[in-house]
C-alpha cells in the first residue's frame, strides 16, 4: 500500500510531494492511518473470500459445511455384526422406485426437439445410421458415438460435452447439477476441477447413457487409455462397484468413495473400532468374488436426481449419509444419486455406462480412518482397490507393484540401517549414523549452488506467537494442521512454512531499492500436523527441513530472477536424473 510504503521509505513510484506530506504528520496519526487502512484491506479480503470461514479446502461453490460441531459419534447401532443382504437395501431401492416414478412424469413433460452434434474434427452429426434425428431428451453421446462405430462406443468410459445452447425446457437446478459435489473434499488430491466452473459453464463431462439437453458445439469421447478424466471416471465407478460388494456381503454402512489419482477407496462404518466388522485380509477374496458377479451382470448405472427430502428418506438409517444430506446440501434444493444393481449413492458422476466395462479388479489393501478425518469422530474401515478395462492391465499394474516394492525407500532405509521411526515421536524421522552422513552431504551440494548462485544463508527461530499466524493468514486456513501451545497465557506454535519468518527479517531494517535483490535461503525445521493415518515414511511426516528461499526484487528484476530459480531447480535434478512437470500456481 502507498501509506505502508511511504512509512517504510519503500516509496518507489510515490510523488514527492505525497512522500514529504506523510513524514510530516504526527507519527501516531500515522500509526491510526496505517491501522485503518490494514483494517479495511482484511474487511475486503473477509468479504470476498465469503467472510473469511475457516474450513477444509472449503470454497464459495461448495455450500455448507459439515456439521463437525455435532455429536462426534453417530454411527451407533446403524450397524451391529456383519449381515448379507441386509433388508434396508430393498427398503432403499422401493424409495428410489417411487422418486423415479415422479421424475418419468418430469421428463415425459419434456419437449424433444431437433438437435445437432458437432465432433472435434469439425464435422456435424443430427441423426443416426437409420436416419432418425437426434433429439434434446431422447438422444445420448451414446447413440451418437453409436453413428460413428459400436466399436467408438464401447470403448468410451465418458463424453466432453461443450453446449452451444441448452433447450428452453432445461434447467440446471431442477436437473441437479447446481448441487454441491459431496466428494469434492476427498476428490481434491486429483487436481480435478469442475470444468463447468473452471473453464467453460457449458462444458461438463457428460455419461454416456445421459440424454443430451442441447446443441452440441464439441463432443469428445474420452478413453482409459487417453484421458486422466476418463480414468477418473472408471475409477469412480469401480468404488460404486466396491460399495455395493460391502453392503452385500457385510450390510456396511457406506460413508465416502472416491478415485484416487491411481485406483480408488470406500469408507464404510462398521462398527465400533476394534469389533468383529473390522476388515482384514481375508476379506479381499470374497470381496473379489462379489465385485465378479455385478460385472458380470453388467449393471448399468443410472443417473436420478432428487430433492433433499426423497435423498433423507432413501438413505433413512444411515447416519453418515444423512449428514451429508442434511448439511451439505441447501433446503429446497435437489442433488443427484446413481444406482447400479442393489446400490443407490449419493454421487454427482458421471459414471461408466455399465458395470461389464471393469474387466479386472483387485482389494489392494485396507485400514482404519475415522469420519471426516477427525480423530475424535467415528471410526472407519477403509478398503482400497484397482481396477481395469482389460485383465492384461491389471496384470502389468501387479507386476509394477513388486518392482515399487523392491525400489521402497522405508525397505531400503531399514536394510541400509539410514533411518528409524518410533511411536513417541511419530511422524519424525531419526536419522541414524549413515543416513546422516547422506543428509550432511545433501545440504552441502545444495549449499554449493547456495553460494554460486548469490543466495544469503540464514537461520530463523522455530516458534512463533500465534499473531504472525493470524497476520500472514495461515491461521484462518492452516491452524488445524499446526503444533500450536501456549506460553504465558499467549498462543504460539511450531513453524510449518518458513516465509512469515522471511518476511520478518525483510522488515527487520528499513531497505532501498539498491539492496534488491536479496536472496534468503532457510534449512529451516518445519513442524505440520498431520494425521496420524497419512503418516508414510520420509513421504509424509510431521517433521522435515526443506532448502526453502524467498526472493526480494523489484519489478524489473522479475525475469531474471524467475529464470534463475528455474535453472536452480534444473540444475539440481538432472544431478539427480530426476524429471518434472511445471504448472502455474
Amino acid at each position: 500500500s502507498i501509506l505502508t510504503m511511504a512509512s517504510e521509505d519503500k516509496a518507489t513510484g510515490i510523488p514527492d510531494d505525497v512522500a514529504s506530506m506523510w513524514k510530516t504528520l504526527d507519527p501516531a496519526i500515522r500509526a491510526a492511518l496505517i491501522a485503518s487502512e490494514s483494517k479495511e484491506a482484511e474487511d475486503d479480503k473477509k468479504e470476498a473470500s465469503g467472510g473469511g470461514a475457516e474450513g477444509r479446502r472449503a470454497k464459495a461453490s461448495d455450500g455448507p459445511r459439515m456439521d463437525d460441531t455435532a455429536s462426534k459419534f453417530i454411527g451407533g447401532d446403524s450397524f451391529t455384526n456383519r449381515t448379507s443382504n441386509p433388508q434396508w437395501i430393498k427398503v432403499r431401492s422401493d424409495v428410489y422406485d417411487a422418486v423415479k416414478d415422479r421424475r418419468q412424469q418430469e421428463l415425459d413433460a419434456k419437449v424433444p426437439v431437433d438437435i445437432e452434434v458437432t465432433m472435434p474434427d469439425g464435422k456435424t452429426l443430427s441423426a443416426d445410421k437409420e436416419g432418425n434425428n437426434y433429439q434434446a431428451w431422447r438422444t445420448t453421446p451414446f447413440d451418437v458415438a453409436c453413428t460413428i462405430s459400436r466399436g467408438l462406443a464401447d470403448s468410451t468410459c465418458v463424453a466432453r460435452v461443450t453446449y452451444s445452447a441448452f433447450v428452453s425446457d432445461y434447467d440446471l437446478a431442477e436437473d441437479g447439477m447446481d448441487a454441491v459435489d459431496t466428494l469434492a473434499d476427498s476428490m481434491a488430491e486429483l487436481s480435478v476441477e469442475d470444468e463447468a466452473d473452471e473453464k467453460n459453464k457449458m462444458t461438463m463431462l457428460w455419461d454416456m447413457t445421459r440424454p443430451l439437453v442441447g446443441s452440441v458445439s464439441k463432443m469428445e469421447f474420452l478413453k482409459f487409455d487417453d484421458e486422466n478424466d476418463a480414468r477418473t471416471v472408471f475409477w469412480h465407478s469401480s468404488a460404486h462397484v466396491l460399495g455395493e460388494a460391502l453392503e452385500r456381503l457385510y450390510g456396511s454402512r457406506l460413508t465416502i468413495g472416491p478415485p484416487l489419482a491411481g485406483g480408488f477407496y470406500y469408507d464404510s462404518y462398521m462398527g465400533e473400532s476394534g469389533g468383529d466388522g473390522a476388515f482384514k485380509e481375508d476379506d479381499y477374496k470374497p470381496v473379489e468374488a462379489e465385485v465378479q458377479k455385478i460385472v458380470k451382470q453388467k449393471q448399468k448405472f443410472e443417473r436420478m436426481v432428487v430433492t433433499k427430502e426423497e435423498a433423507l428418506e432413501m438413505f433413512e438409517g444411515n447416519p453418515f449419509k444423512e449428514q451429508i444430506i442434511s448439511t451439505k446440501i441447501p433446503d429446497g434444493t435437489r442433488t443427484t444419486v446413481y444406482r447400479c444393481g442393489d446400490l443407490v449413492d449419493l454421487c454427482r458422476g458421471p459414471h461408466v455406462p455399465n458395470t461389464g466395462r471393469i474387466k479386472a479388479f483387485a482389494a489392494t489393501r485396507h485400514s482404519a480412518t475415522n469420519w471426516l478425518g477427525d480423530t475424535d469422530n467415528d471410526s472407519l474401515q477403509r478398503m482400497y482397490g484397482i481396477s481395469f478395462p482389460d485383465k492384461k492391465m491389471l496384470k502389468v499394474w501387479k507386476e509394477n507393484q513388486e518392482k515399487a516394492k523392491e525400489r521402497d525407500h522405508r525397505r531400503i532405509a531399514i536394510k541400509q540401517d539410514l533411518i528409524m521411526f518410533h511411536e513417541l515421536s511419530a511422524g519424525s524421522a531419526f536419522w541414524l549414523p549413515h543416513g546422516a552422513r547422506i543428509y550432511n552431504k545433501l545440504i552441502s551440494f545444495i549449499k554449493e549452488h547456495y553460494w554460486k548462485r548469490g543466495y544469503d544463508e540464514i537461520i530463523t527461530p522455530n516458534v512463533y506467537n500465534l499473531d504472525l499466524w493470524h497476520q500472514s493468514g495461515h491461521a484462518m486456513h492452516y491452524k488445524d494442521a499446526m503444533f500450536c501451545f501456549e506460553v504465558e497465557g499467549k498462543e504460539w506454535a511450531m513453524k510449518p512454512m518458513n516465509c512469515p519468518g522471511h518476511c520478518l527479517m525483510f522488515g527487520g531494517k528499513i531497505r532501498s531499492y539498491r539492496d534488491l535483490p536479496l536472496r534468503f535461503a532457510d534449512f529451516g525445521v518445519l513442524h505440520r500436523n498431520e494425521l496420524s493415518g497419512a503418516l508414510s515414511g520420509l513421504t509424509r511426516v510431521r517433521r522435515f527441513q526443506q532448502d526453502d528461499a524467498h526472493i526480494y526484487c523489484r519489478e524489473d528484476q522479475i525475469e531474471d530472477e524467475v529464470i534463475g530459480a528455474l535453472d536452480f531447480m534444473k540444475s539440481v535434478y538432472t544431478t539427480f536424473g530426476m524429471t518434472y512437470k511445471l504448472e502455474l500456481s
